[in-house]
């Protein structure tokens, strides 16, 4: 595992000049249909249910990493501060 971050390291600075990146990473708010029994957790300001994907991807813009699940209500830093990839980093689980 250790190699293949390594390796995305290596082309972001080959490709973009961006040394020591190892993923671009954002998320996206994805409209769903409302769950039973799920009350507002998942009701948008939009006035829709969505559930958001968190995602980093290669040079290629291939996925290395997805998280699914948190809702709409939480700003950009709990999204990731939630994310399993979080998790992974503090835990020294990303080798």
């Amino acid at each position: 595992m250790r190699e293949e971050w390594k390796s995305i390291q290596e082309a972001f600075k080959a490709k973009w000049n961006f040394p020591n990146c190892c993923g671009a990473t954002d998320w996206k708010q994805c409209q769903m249909k409302h769950p039973d029994n799920s009350c507002s957790e998942f009701y948008n300001y939009k006035g829709t249910d969505s559930i958001i994907l968190f995602a980093s991807v290669d040079t290629d813009y291939q996925f290395v990493f997805i998280d699914v699940g948190s809702n709409d209500r939480v700003n950009d830093g709990t999204v990731f501060r939630n994310s399993t990839l979080n998790s992974a980093m503090e835990n020294n689980l990303l080798y």
